[in-house]
């Protein structure tokens, strides 16, 4: 059913400091974005397996991730996972009573259901 993680989102407090911090690990960065319709400011690393990690620091306290980081603190907050086909593997999940998202054209894993963890499915890519 999941293939793997492709991009693992970390929540932060002060981007600078984590871009800093994933540097010094070895990390390479990539590039920095803006999401206003997320509320967040993102940094991205590339991985040598093709996966991404996405340090995310909400400017909008009422963001998703601004509330996630209220409730939770700093942390992973959301794994991205490839599947081969999104409408079957949310049939299955949901069919074992895993609880999902919904949202639009995007179809997300409830925390509730993964133990704290949001996750997101996505298409494999041929």
């Amino acid at each position: 059913m999941v293939n793997t993680v492709t991009q693992y989102v970390v929540a932060v407090k002060d981007l600078e400091a984590a871009i800093k911090a994933y540097t010094a690990l070895g990390f390479t960065f990539d590039r920095r974005a803006r999401s206003e319709s997320l509320g967040i400011d993102q940094a991205y690393f590339h991985m040598g397996d093709g996966s991404v990690i996405e340090l995310a620091q909400p400017f909008d306290p009422k963001s998703a991730i601004g509330r996630g980081m209220e409730r939770n603190g700093e942390g992973l907050y959301m794994l991205s996972l490839e599947v081969d086909d999104v409408a079957v593997a949310a049939q299955e999940m949901k069919d074992a009573g895993v609880q999902l998202i919904d949202a639009g054209d995007r179809v997300f894993v409830h925390p509730r259901s993964t133990h704290g963890i949001l996750m997101r499915l996505d298409p494999k890519e041929g």
